[in-house]
């Protein structure tokens, strides 16, 4: 059997014609699963009794944080303001 251009480029064609079709299929599927792990809404969680927090409000601790001490020095406290 002998292969021209033609046949050639129409093998090449047809293969990513059955390629675009597969990837379609299988990201339509990707798709349908993760609209159904999708996180509730905050109206959904509130009907629960819930609420949806973004942040959460930051209390400092009343002592202060300190640093591990470098060889030889002692440990020192963290400046809070400025985090020297």
């Amino acid at each position: 059997m002998r292969l021209d251009w033609v046949n050639i480029l129409a093998t090449v064609i047809f293969v990513s014609i059955v390629v675009t079709l597969i990837l379609a299929v299988a990201s339509y599927f990707a798709y349908k699963v993760r609209e159904a792990r999708r996180p509730k809404t905050a109206a959904e969680l509130r009907q629960e009794g819930h609420s949806k927090t973004f942040f959460e409000e930051y209390r400092p601790s009343d002592t202060p944080a300190t640093i591990a001490p470098v060889e030889g020095e002692a440990a020192a406290t963290v400046n809070a303001p400025t985090k020297q």
